[in-house]
Parts: C-alpha cells; structure tokens; sequence
C-alpha cells in the first residue's frame, strides 16, 4: 500500500486510478501523461537520433516526435513517419516534406493521393503549384 500523489489515501501500488480521486496511476511519484514515448540517446544538430512518440500530457496534449527520425501520431524531423508530419522525406497522412509518400501532401516531390508539388508529382490528385497558381 502507498499513498495516492494527489489525495494522500492509502491505494494497492497496481492501481490504475485512485478509487477516491480518480488520479490516473495515483502510486507514482510522478506521472506525465498516457501512451509511449521513446528518445535515443544519440543525437545530432541536438535532435536525437531517433523519436518516437504516441503519447498525450495529463492535459490531453500530444507529444510530437522531433528527431533526425520521427515517428509518431505528430512528428518533425529529416525522416517522418507519422499521421501528421513536417520533414525532408515524409511518410504520413497529411505531410508537408521534400519529399513525400502521402495520402495528402505538398512537397518539392511527391507521390500522393492528394498533393500540390514544386518539381515532380504523381497520384491520383495532383497538380504542380504553378498549375494551380496559372503560371503554366
């Protein structure tokens, strides 16, 4: 038996919630929010090396992977995988990249469903954004 961290009632050490007030994993110290997150140690241009992250704050916040490769639900980095991701070579739903293999995507380079491009571009819906912008 321990103490709860935010009522100070005694709960099994196996609880997921406090059954007085409701803290999520009431037994730890210190809890930061649910999923996983995981960081190399190895970094580079102060970024790890590798990031991933499927994790929400108490707040219900996402965690964003940001590393050299990111991997995540929200994701920035060189190399992204991700449903949302920002990076040099994209993987994801929805991505702005270099280059991109997505589902909807700007990029210098792209294969996409959906996708606006500066150099090359192919899918089912894509168009060049000088196309778009009626420059050629």
């Amino acid at each position: 038996m321990k103490p709860c961290r935010e009522c100070n009632r005694e709960i099994s050490e196996q609880a997921f919630t406090c059954p007085h007030c409701g803290a999520p994993y009431p037994a730890k110290d210190k809890w930061d929010g649910f999923g996983f997150e995981w960081k190399s140690t190895a970094t580079m241009f102060g970024l790890p090396l590798i990031h991933i992250s499927f994790k929400y704050r108490p707040n219900r916040v996402p965690v964003p992977a940001k590393g050299i490769i990111a991997i995540g639900q929200f994701a920035f980095g060189f190399i992204t995988i991700s449903q949302f991701g920002i990076g040099v070579v994209s993987i994801s739903q929805f991505t702005i990249a270099g280059f991109a293999l997505a589902q909807f995507a700007a990029a210098y380079s792209l294969i996409a469903q959906f996708g606006l491009y500066l150099q090359e571009g192919h899918g089912q819906i894509v168009k060049s954004f000088g196309e778009l912008l009626g420059m050629f």
